[in-house]
């Protein structure tokens, strides 16, 4: 030895993958990309349609002098028949725990209105004047898809002055 040290070769070992497995992995992969709907939702299935209901607290309107309590909804394909909502905007009574509603609005939709893109949702809105006070958005609503009915009653949060902003004093 002349103070460098030896390299030792080691067997190469390569494991060859069958040739036959490589398309198998591509079509697993396709097919496994591939969006496709679920059976519980398809024209042809038995199974009633699931919907979202959803209130929204009263907000102010863009560009007039109101405010707004909005319901959105989106229901499964091919929707529902029908999908009935009623909107109320809720005052509260001074500092009490009583509301009184102050207006009111129904929507019946069916089929393809309820239905909306994934992660997107329909919306309806009932509109009041502008005022001081507490108010909140109530739905109540029914759906009827395939003989199954379901139904809800559902309250926003609270939300006092509606109209006013940071800088209206």
């Amino acid at each position: 030895m002349d103070g460098n040290p030896q390299l030792t070769r080691l067997p190469q070992v390569v494991s060859k993958m069958p040739r036959s497995t490589v398309p198998v992995v591509l079509l697993l992969l396709a097919v496994s990309l591939t969006g496709c709907q679920p059976a519980s939702t398809t024209a042809t299935s038995e199974r009633p349609v699931h919907c979202t209901v959803i209130a929204d607290g009263p907000k102010k309107s863009e560009s007039q002098n109101t405010f707004v309590g909005r319901v959105r909804f989106r229901c499964g394909s091919p929707g529902a028949q029908p999908l009935a909502m009623t909107v109320r905007i809720q005052q509260r009574v001074g500092d009490s725990d009583t509301w009184r509603t102050v207006i009111t609005k129904s929507f019946t939709l069916r089929g393809k209105n309820t239905v909306t893109a994934e992660l997107k949702y329909n919306a309806r809105e009932v509109v009041l004047s502008c005022r001081t006070g507490s108010f909140r958005t109530v739905v109540d609503w029914t759906r009827t898809s395939r003989g199954d009915k379901d139904a809800d009653n559902l309250v926003s949060g609270a939300v006092k002055d509606p109209c006013k902003t940071l800088f209206s004093g």
